[in-house]
């Protein structure tokens, strides 16, 4: 008798219009290991996060994001933003970026992904949570938050429809250095340490990688507890950003220590003079003008299906 506790959250248009076909792939492929899943289809932005908070409360023991970053965000935020406890998630990555699976692990392949879910061999891993006055209960992430310059770049990619993955974010690179933005005046606290500074770009991170190829932590882990800031320590003109775009291919910024700082941290506070801040979550829209940004880890709050995560860039 199949077991059916795995509820699959899909967007019906994801993978070029091929959702609902995959959907019946990775159901047959379940059920040729022994498993059976019910479906949901997503029908707008947001949908995902509901579908996974009712999941949760009918009781599914796993529930999984077919689908890219922004997928996986909205069922991290439902899982974690329900009432249910010892949930699992698993990820079959079909979408555009895929970064916080490529971290964790997660083969591309279908087959092996659906393989990895169907073994049982979960772990718990951190997440992180962004509170501001417009998002009071805090939006989960568990790749990456981003402030500044970073955002720009993502929100810039998200408005080439016909452009996928790091070709995207080149694209909007190249747009919105055309103009460079100013630095932001931030007040930053790190784990109660103040400083005042002034910055184009600030990464919280968890995950290693952004835009499909941007290492922007290159030392996380996400399972250790700690998130890996990484932020500019004055404004960069044009040429000062194209040379850090390029040290984010092989996350070699923590070796500069003239125009990055790098550490780790469990708590951040991010305050900005001016109430202008860009923000993602995930690459997800947080703030378009935020101010004021409280970020938190949360040790081992999510079971999720890994595989090996990849070596570590950078090192030291």
């Amino acid at each position: 008798m199949l077991k059916k506790d795995i509820l699959l959250i899909i967007n019906p248009n994801a993978s070029k219009g091929r959702g609902k076909k995959k959907a019946k792939q990775i159901q047959s492929l379940f059920r040729s290991l022994g498993r059976e899943c019910t479906v949901a289809y997503t029908r707008a932005p947001g949908h995902a996060e509901n579908l996974a908070k009712r999941g949760a409360g009918y009781g599914y023991d796993t529930i999984v994001a077919a689908g890219g970053d922004g997928t996986v965000n909205e069922i991290v935020n439902g899982i974690l933003h329900s009432d249910a406890k010892h949930i699992r998630m698993g990820i079959i990555p079909i979408g555009r970026g895929n970064d916080f699976a490529w971290m964790a692990g997660i083969p591309r392949n279908q087959k092996k992904a659906v393989r990895l879910i169907a073994s049982g061999n979960a772990k718990r891993i951190d997440v992180g949570i962004c509170k501001a006055q417009e998002h009071p209960d805090g939006m989960y992430f568990i790749n990456g938050a981003g402030f500044g310059f970073e955002p720009m770049v993502n929100f810039k990619a998200m408005e080439y429809k016909h452009l996928n993955g790091m070709l995207s974010y080149a694209v909007a690179f190249l747009s919105i250095l055309a103009s460079p933005p100013k630095p932001y005046d931030v007040h930053l606290i790190i784990d109660g340490k103040e400083e005042q500074i002034e910055t184009q770009q600030i990464s919280v991170s968890n995950g290693r990688r952004m835009g499909s190829a941007f290492i922007m932590a290159p030392l996380a882990e996400i399972d250790d507890s700690f998130f890996d800031v990484m932020y500019t320590t004055h404004g960069l003109e044009r040429k000062g950003l194209l040379k850090a775009i390029m040290t984010f291919f092989k996350g070699a910024q923590i070796h500069d220590e003239k125009d990055f700082a790098y550490t780790k941290a469990r708590q951040v506070v991010i305050e900005s003079s001016e109430s202008n801040v860009e923000a993602h979550c995930d690459g997800e829209l947080f703030s378009h003008n935020g101010k004021r940004f409280e970020l938190s880890i949360c040790p081992g709050a999510l079971e999720l299906f890994c595989g090996t995560s990849p070596e570590k860039h950078g090192k030291h």
